[in-house]
């Protein structure tokens, strides 16, 4: 007989048995469901799903669990076609697209991209999330990552050309283009800190922060993709701190987080003997 304080998660095609009052995010990271996180404090808006039962959108990290719940990955997002208007390769690993089609989603903002297929329908076909990283009214620029795509793909990607059709999810009912703004570092001191997947965004990061502020005073990449709490206590990372701190001046220290997997309390923990205070330190999924 099932426990009465025991609901049922169902997330996506997966079903876990939760216990009434625990965290949602850690109730399913602890029975082994794959969902992003970041700062676990509401700020980052990694662990977001969609509510499905309540046609809403949550942040799992901030939800207690007080009933059964019907859960997924993908928020409601609208899907239209995108041509490609050019195609530039950045490395072994990635590749730029510009696009255009109807959007009005610049830097920051996040959309779905799938790549065309003969086998499969648009009812099938896997859509990639990518962070927008154009500015405001500029054609829709992605960059497409080799280790987040499958083989088929990738090799898709490898040979877009300009004119090609590419089917781009968009988000609805949400504020567009305000992640930098919201952050209120308009002529502030900012470094950005990266995980080391996303060490190739360094110069969109540079390029949209200089929009905003001189005072740009570098990026640094975590070291350990496995272990990236570990790598806040890495000595070159407190260097890297010290040194922006002391040419900054008398304005407090921004920091940008681009990624996932580090508490807001790991944070603190780092921040606090370099005497910056959690509410410098924002977070970018």
């Amino acid at each position: 007989m099932m426990d009465s304080q025991a609901l049922t998660i169902e997330l996506d095609d997966e079903q876990f048995e939760a216990v009434l009052g625990d965290n949602l995010l850690s109730s399913l990271l602890s029975l082994g469901a794959d969902v992003r996180y970041g700062c676990r404090a509401g700020a980052c808006g990694a662990c977001r799903l969609y509510d499905a039962s309540n046609c809403e959108s949550i942040l799992s990290c901030q939800t207690k669990i007080t009933s059964s719940m019907l859960l997924t990955r993908q928020t409601p997002a609208e899907s239209s076609s995108f041509s490609v208007l050019s195609h530039v390769y950045l490395d072994d690993t990635s590749i730029e697209l510009a696009l255009l089609g109807p959007s009005d989603e610049s830097f920051g903002d996040r959309v779905s991209v799938s790549l065309p297929s003969q086998e499969l329908s648009k009812e099938q076909a896997y859509f990639y999330e990518c962070m927008a990283l154009n500015p405001a009214g500029a054609p829709l620029k992605i960059v497409l990552q080799k280790n987040q795509l499958s083989d088929e793909d990738w090799l898709q990607a490898l040979g877009l050309i300009a004119g090609d059709k590419v089917e781009v999810q968009l988000s609805t009912g949400v504020r567009k283009g305000r992640l930098l703004y919201e952050m209120d570092i308009a002529d502030a001191t900012v470094v950005v800190i990266s995980s080391p997947d996303n060490a190739m965004f360094e110069e969109y990061w540079r390029e949209s922060l200089l929009d905003l502020t001189p005072s740009f005073l570098g990026h640094f990449t975590l070291f350990d993709n496995n272990d990236l709490t570990l790598s806040l206590a890495d000595d070159a990372l407190i260097a890297f701190l010290q040194e922006a701190l002391a040419n900054s001046g008398n304005t407090p220290l921004q920091l940008i987080y681009h990624g996932q997997n580090v508490s807001a309390k790991d944070w603190a923990m780092l921040l606090r003997p370099l005497r910056i205070h959690p509410n410098q330190l924002h977070f970018v999924r």
